[in-house]
């Protein structure tokens, strides 16, 4: 009898525990769902997805307002968004797993992958093109070429984009973002592989194997399910966005997908599984310039929060600042497409991701980043 009444009292004591957590999830959750439906109350703001991730896999994911505002279809979380520059993390991953598989050398010199890359140049390596070190230029001032709208048949023909203008510095000697690098290193990755495009590549080292079924490239000819309408804010109106083809900026710009995929393929890169650890130890450090000064880039990934501290939007607000101060090793990228605004942060010392997209560019009433640090702190109290 005494027994018994033991073991009724500990499976009491988990029980609570375990309403206690439930309690507390729902809490949690409601909050967040105010977060959000406040954000898509704005005027300048269609839609939004979210979605968490751990190692378990998806924790909480939903869509808020609307993916297609004129046929009143609302946002979900299955919804195909532009995730902008997200896409070089995934190239980083494709890149990576060529280079576990003894396909690719990070710090060969570029010429011995594209062959059409000028001999002009100093040498440049992709370790340096991945970390924004390589001195590559980013879209020019002035000449729209962030709104392109033709399609480039190959890699080559968006290399010529730029392959002729002089770099910004010397490669290894200063930091410059640069989308255009991504292109030369796709251009690398098709020709170190010898038997896929990039696109191939891309399918079926990163798609596939982290069973990532919703997210594809951004053709924008193609019927592809669930892709959302994007939308631009111009002088405090909305609209929709100027139609754009990124076939000149797959690698660094031209995919879609939903926030689910990449949040859970964040949180991939932590289960030693799909990338050898080394490797990911190497995209998850710092890189440094031939002075030794570190950047804010390591292969792909923006590490840390230091550049955020220092933003003067950021300086003065005291919840961002504890917000950070509570992840202190995070690493992450955000995201900026014609017709989305995307943030992605992993915090690695939780295992946990979240990704937060709005189908808009141009909107200053919303932050992503924000709604993301507060999404990550809510999951981690």
């Amino acid at each position: 009898m005494q027994n018994r009444a033991v073991l009724f009292c500990i499976s009491l004591f988990f029980l609570c525990l375990h309403f206690t957590a439930y309690a507390k999830n729902s809490a949690a959750e409601h909050t967040l769902e105010s977060l959000f439906v406040d954000a898509v109350a704005n005027e300048t703001v269609p839609g939004i997805s979210v979605a968490v991730a751990d190692k378990n896999g998806i924790v909480w994911a939903k869509g808020y307002g609307f993916a297609d505002l004129e046929n009143h279809v609302a946002m979900t979380n299955k919804h195909k968004m532009r995730i902008g520059s997200i896409a070089k993390v995934i190239t980083s991953a494709g890149l990576m797993r060529l280079y576990d598989k003894g396909k690719i050398d990070l710090d060969k010199p570029i010429t011995e992958y594209v062959s059409y890359w000028p001999n002009s140049h100093p040498p440049i390596t992709l370790r340096q093109l991945t970390s924004h070190t390589a001195g590559i230029r980013h879209y020019k001032k002035g000449a729209d070429e962030f709104l392109l709208n033709k399609p480039f048949k190959n890699m080559q023909t968006s290399v010529a984009l730029f392959q002729d203008d002089a770099l910004l510095f010397p490669p290894g000697t200063a930091f410059a973002y640069s989308t255009f690098a991504w292109s030369l290193i796709s251009a690398a990755m098709e020709n170190a592989d010898g038997s896929r495009s990039f696109e191939e590549i891309i399918q079926q080292e990163v798609f596939n194997p982290l069973n990532m079924q919703d997210s594809v490239f951004d053709h924008q000819y193609q019927i592809i399910d669930y892709r959302q309408r994007p939308y631009s804010v111009i002088d405090g109106k909305l609209y929709n966005s100027r139609q754009t083809d990124h076939s000149y900026k797959w690698a660094g710009g031209g995919i879609i997908a939903s926030t689910s995929d990449i949040s859970r393929f964040a949180v991939a890169h932590l289960k030693g599984k799909y990338l050898q650890p080394e490797s990911v130890e190497m995209m998850f450090n710092k890189a440094a310039l031939k002075n030794n000064e570190k950047v804010e880039f390591g292969i792909g990934w923006h590490i840390g929060f230091d550049s955020y501290h220092n933003n003067q939007r950021y300086k003065n607000d005291t919840e961002a600042k504890s917000l950070m101060a509570a992840m202190p090793n995070v690493v992450m990228h955000s995201g900026g497409s014609m017709g989305g605004t995307t943030m992605m942060i992993l915090c690695t010392d939780h295992n946990r991701a979240v990704t937060v997209v709005k189908n808009v560019d141009g909107d200053q009433s919303v932050d992503v980043f924000l709604l993301a640090l507060r999404t990550l702190s809510f999951y981690h109290q």
